[in-house]
């Protein structure tokens, strides 16, 4: 009872775990944006945690790593949308404009006839199908995003009420592609009250107008495959009602009668040419990763470490719509300051260091770990371990039911791993025995379909032989959403998976020998996956 009563892990508790979070998904940080002051906010907070709980700086005397990534995104004040008249009548447009799928160079020019084709559905279950009776080839396709509505612009007239796979823009997109379109160009449909798709996505909407990359890293090669694609382009509701006007129609009537009688109304824009020209511009910013650590009590393992990782960016917003990333990571950032409480409060240390690294640059490319792993704070082969915890405070929920959104019951978490160090496994799994949490490890492994244990920070440690332990408790709907808040979080469960986390980091830099890394990365090319 007292050996219980003494375990530093008790020091792990709810109310601390939300007090960080109510923190860091706070609204005022603005969805903690990779080079933005929210993100720059979050890290000084966890610095300054890290040094009133009493870690040590681990970049000499600083708990920042800074590091520098090139960002190239789309210049509004330079990129130009022009609709010209067969009277020569021109109207500009200094514009925005969000690739869907980047292809090709970042510089693009597009010119062509414009085509009307509803909402871009050909759906055989529902006998509806905007494209019949028209020849999209070398057209550029306008389109309205969502569905057939009902009135109240929240249903679709499909089938039950909510989201249906029509809507989905890969399932749209593997139709109209196959139309030989020159472009698709996307805009808000009249009934969801939005003029852009930056309104309702402003976070994803920023990523997909940036093109990111490490600097110093070389260009990549364009794809020839997505560069034979045609350019998928969201544009706003004025230029898509200055490409109708004189038409006879407006997006509006065309939306009503299309939603009325489930009939397609496409048709060529006649007498209007669209010249789009679009431009970048590209600018060097600095990010930092926060780190901090343990030292361990032996005279010679304290030179090897254990990592503890977790990313503080996340995806940004504006107005009423900022995504807070409450479980994306503020949970996972969170329990790293709960561990390193519990870890420095030990009167006898582990015999290795714990380092608690806080990356930035995850949402982009997962730079901020790629970046430390070039240039570690310590060696990479004194690394033993990287328990990487990236979304872990939601427990499943009604609409988390499909194959894309997998979750976790209130007393279950994902352990996502690649078998690389059997030895640790059977320490995750002697400590799940004994705790309140049980591991599911079904979403493991490089051939899963969603490919998370390629998706976090751990995969940069993982390309180093160095093992890892991935701790999720799943993909929910609200994902990348507005919609994960701290309100959402159950902090009794994240309290169960940190200690857990605690309780394995503990047992590994514990040991007298060292883990035995016995099917390392660097093999995996010569083994069957």
């Amino acid at each position: 009872m007292n050996a219980q009563k003494n375990n530093p892990s008790n020091l792990i508790t709810a109310s601390d775990l939300e007090s960080h979070v109510t923190f860091l998904a706070s609204p005022l940080l603005k969805g903690r944006m990779n080079g933005e002051e929210g993100l720059e906010i979050a890290g000084q907070y966890l610095a300054s945690q890290a040094k009133l709980i009493g870690l040590k700086p681990a970049n000499s005397n600083s708990y920042f790593q800074p590091y520098n990534i090139l960002k190239k995104t789309t210049d509004p004040e330079k990129t130009i949308v022009q609709i010209i008249t067969n009277l020569k009548d021109t109207v500009r447009y200094n514009t925005t404009l969000t690739n869907l799928i980047p292809t090709g160079p970042d510089d693009f020019t597009l010119e062509g006839e414009v085509l009307f084709a509803g909402y871009g559905i050909k759906a055989d279950k529902y006998n509806y199908n905007d494209l019949e009776n028209i020849k999209p080839e070398g057209k550029i396709l306008l389109i309205m995003d969502r569905a057939p509505m009902k009135e109240d612009g929240n249903d679709c007239q499909f089938e039950e009420p909510g989201w249906v796979s029509e809507m989905n823009f890969q399932i749209k997109l593997s139709t109209l592609f196959l139309t030989k379109a020159k472009a698709i160009l996307i805009v808000t449909d009249p009934k969801s009250g939005l003029n852009s798709f930056e309104e309702s996505n402003t976070g994803i909407a920023g990523y997909l107008n940036s093109k990111t990359s490490l600097k110093g890293d070389k260009e990549e090669r364009p794809n020839p495959f997505m560069s034979a694609l045609p350019k998928v382009l969201f544009i706003h509701r004025d230029i898509a009602d200055e490409l109708l006007k004189g038409s006879g129609h407006t997006l509006e009537t065309l939306q009503n009668e299309i939603d009325k009688s489930l009939k397609s109304k496409s048709f060529i824009i006649d007498g209007k040419k669209l010249i789009v020209n679009a431009v970048t511009t590209t600018k060097e910013v600095t990010l930092n990763n926060i780190a901090g650590y343990v030292e361990g009590r032996d005279p010679v393992l304290k030179n090897e470490v254990i990592i503890f990782s977790g990313h503080y960016d996340h995806i940004g917003g504006s107005g009423e719509r900022i995504n807070t990333g409450a479980d994306d990571d503020a949970s996972g950032c969170a329990a790293l300051l709960s561990m390193a409480k519990a870890f420095q409060s030990m009167k006898k240390k582990p015999l290795r260091s714990i380092l608690f690294l806080w990356v930035s640059g995850e949402e982009i490319g997962l730079y901020g770990s790629e970046s430390y792993t070039r240039d570690p704070l310590f060696p990479l082969d004194k690394t033993v371990a990287d328990l990487n915890m990236d979304m872990i405070g939601r427990v499943k929920g009604i609409a988390d039911s499909t194959d894309q959104t997998p979750m976790t019951g209130p007393n279950t978490v994902f352990v996502i791993t690649g078998n690389q160090s059997s030895e640790l496994l059977s320490i995750a799994d002697a400590i799940d025995r004994k705790s309140t949490i049980d591991f599911d490890y079904s979403l493991s492994g490089r051939e899963h379909p969603l490919q998370l244990f390629s998706r976090s920070d751990h995969y940069n440690f993982v390309e180093k032989d160095i093992p890892v332990l991935f701790f999720s408790t799943g993909l929910h709907s609200d994902y990348h959403t507005p919609g994960d808040v701290i309100e959402k979080l159950d902090f009794k469960k994240m309290e169960m998976v940190t200690r857990t986390m605690f309780d394995i980091g503990l047992e590994v830099a514990s040991r007298k020998t060292r883990l035995v890394v016995d099917n390392p990365y660097s093999t995996w090319g010569t083994k069957t996956k």
